[in-house]
């Protein structure tokens, strides 16, 4: 194992040899913030400036960006979705509130026939197709992950209030004050730092008997219309970084992860980018039980934010953030102050947060904790 950046403060000594143990034959990077310093700055066998593609981790910095639309004042998460875009009042939508809309109550992880590709990579098409669809479920009765809905629908209500994509206003009011290398829409000329994924490989029989699906739990109805295979990559491809899914197709650094989530919270210093009340409101736990979409419990959800659970018990009740598909995650947590990101090349299984990690993230905050 070659660390190709090193930066360990005394204290997170610990958390780095745990690091150091299940990456070596990774490329993975991690960057930690407690109360404001950078104790943890590594990165194993690849640049720890290389970007990759970290699927739902995008979800965590569009909810920055949407946490600073609240914080402006220009979005009230009690308002219906309809009071800023009219057409989504169809098909018995009309009382729809944000904060439904923004903690997958909404109903819509899909439409009827299918979301393709272009839609997706479309500003408008796909979030023009949900707001036509009729709810898969009563808003409200429950709720079931958006995986890639979410992103259409937060940038089309972005845009009706501020005129601009959700990929805009976070490169505008989120990004560049953070001064972080995590990108909704890659520039072109980056694409040179751009680290393939890798794919998975298969597991072992220890990892299939305590990270596989239940035997006894089958698909939904919902899953099964939602998870259909699409004909291309779209997300992964150069077009797909460059548009920027906000659900799914942020590209990264470990570092750029964690210094929007650094500026956005502002531990260690008076203030943050996001007000601390508006990052408490969108960090209170909307959702929790059995995901109506992928039949998994339990899961909870904030305003977009994951939340920790038992499965994945990533911080305190107060701590938010959002894992992504191939392993990497992104979290802050104000009961310990800590702000951890984490990419990995290698796509991990079971999908989601590597949970490999987990002992890392809970020797994390044990330092910090020691240091308050």
């Amino acid at each position: 194992m070659t660390f190709t950046q090193q930066h360990i403060h005394p204290d997170f000594s610990a958390a780095a040899k745990l690091f150091e143990g299940f990456t070596a034959n990774e490329e993975a990077q991690l960057a930690v913030y407690a109360g404001g310093e950078l104790v943890l700055d590594l990165a194993t066998n690849y640049s720890a400036d290389a970007l990759s593609t970290v699927y739902s981790v995008s979800k965590g910095l569009s909810a920055i960006a949407l946490a600073h639309l609240v914080a402006a004042g220009s979005l009230d998460l009690d308002q219906t979705v309809a009071h800023y875009w009219p057409e989504f009042a169809a098909q018995g939508k009309s009382s729809v509130t944000v904060r439904q809309l923004l903690s997958h109550q909404a109903g819509l992880p899909e439409t009827d026939a299918g979301l393709t590709a272009a839609q997706f990579l479309d500003d408008h098409a796909a979030a023009a197709a949900l707001a036509a669809q009729k709810p898969f479920w009563r808003p409200g009765s429950g709720f079931g992950y958006h995986a890639l809905s979410i992103g259409p629908l937060m940038s089309e209500l972005c845009f009706r209030i501020t005129g601009q994509t959700i990929q805009h206003y976070y490169e505008t009011n989120v990004r560049v004050p953070a001064g972080a290398d995590a990108y909704l829409g890659l520039p072109e000329n980056l694409e040179s730092r751009v680290a393939e994924l890798l794919p998975a490989p298969v597991p072992t029989q220890a990892e299939a008997d305590k990270f596989g699906i239940d035997l006894g739990a089958r698909p939904s109805p919902i899953d099964a219309h939602v998870g259909r295979p699409l004909s291309e990559p779209f997300i992964t491809s150069a077009a797909g970084r460059r548009f920027g899914l906000p659900s799914a197709g942020a590209v990264a650094s470990a570092r750029g992860l964690a210094a929007v989530f650094q500026w956005a919270t502002g531990f260690g210093a008076s203030q943050g980018g996001i007000p601390a009340d508006v990052l408490a409101e969108f960090a209170q736990a909307q959702v929790f039980g059995r995901d109506q979409v992928s039949n998994f419990a339990p899961r909870s959800h904030g305003i977009v934010f994951m939340k920790p659970t038992a499965a994945i018990p990533f911080g305190s009740h107060q701590a938010f953030g959002h894992d992504g598909l191939g392993g990497a995650i992104v979290l802050a947590d104000p009961a310990s102050q800590v702000v951890l990101g984490y990419s990995v090349r290698r796509m991990t299984f079971p999908g989601g947060v590597d949970r490999r990690l987990q002992p890392v993230i809970d020797a994390v905050h044990a330092a910090a904790r020691g240091q308050i």
